[in-house]
């Protein structure tokens, strides 16, 4: 997977769009974005939104909050850590190099760990750093510098290293029959994660869409986990416009969606911090 590290260019443009008081955070410039930390945030809202789609018994009127709940979260946690997304890449996240997808992902941890409660952005404080801590868990000293920054000293570590692996244990268990791989047959019933980023209206939405077919992130991204994973009866990652920064999973239409505004906010929160 080579993703090209033009983020900055393609969220500046969205960013310049929204003028003060967009989500509850002011105007977000174009030389105020942290790419590393947006593209963090693309990666964990996009494996939380497939895992909160993963799970099990979620009544349609849990579904609307599915994405914000800490199954999806210890889900996500155990997706990225299954395709491997976070290892650091051959050819660091340089011009004409392969982004560094871990190094995106915790500096947009520290960054939303790290925010003031009262800020409304799509994911808590208390959720984000419930994600860091599965991935401290994981692996202590290659996120050591993210426990540092989030006050998770080495008994925090200790405890993040037993809640990962009961989260792995049910994770792995939920995902087997559905795994890819020699010798392993997953379900008839069961298929690919596509990728849609739809038309908008909006021209800052579109913005954001343009980006993200230019960029091919989440299309990597789900390239990755289908190399690992069949997903039941197959879904589509659906990232649209919606009238607000949300996600959710429609299990009738089998839809991940994805929408465009739960980024923007992310772009606002960052060129407000």
């Amino acid at each position: 997977m080579r993703l090209w590290r033009c983020v900055a260019v393609f969220f500046g443009a969205a960013a310049a769009m929204y003028g003060p008081g967009f989500y509850g955070v002011g105007l977000a410039r174009a030389t105020d974005i942290n790419d590393d930390v947006i593209l963090g945030a693309l990666v964990a809202e996009f494996h939380i939104s497939v895992a909160a789609s993963l799970v099990p018994d979620t009544t349609p009127e849990a579904i609307p909050d599915a994405a914000t709940s800490e199954e999806a979260i210890t889900g996500a946690a155990q997706l990225i850590l299954l395709t491997g997304i976070i290892d650091p890449p051959a050819a660091s996240g340089t011009d004409g190099g392969e982004a560094d997808l871990g190094k995106a992902l915790d500096a947009f941890l520290s960054f939303a760990g790290t925010l003031d409660k009262a800020k409304e952005t799509p994911l808590s404080p208390k959720l984000a750093r419930a994600l860091a801590c599965q991935l401290i868990g994981a692996d202590p000293v290659a996120h050591a510098a993210l426990g540092s920054t989030l006050g998770i000293d080495a008994d925090d570590a200790a405890d993040c290293a037993k809640t990962q692996a009961k989260a792995a244990a049910l994770w792995n268990g939920r995902l087997a029959p559905y795994r890819r791989g020699p010798g392993l047959t997953p379900p008839k019933d069961s298929g690919p994660l596509y990728v849609e980023i739809a038309p908008v209206i909006d021209e800052a939405n579109e913005a954001i869409a343009e980006s993200l077919r230019g960029n091919g992130l989440f299309d990597s991204l789900a390239e990755r986990l289908n190399a690992e994973l069949a997903l039941p009866f197959a879904r589509m990652l659906l990232v649209t416009e919606c009238g607000g920064p949300n996600a959710f999973f429609n299990p009738d239409r089998r839809e991940i969606v994805l929408c465009d505004e739960r980024i923007a906010a992310w772009i606002a929160a960052v060129g407000k911090g």
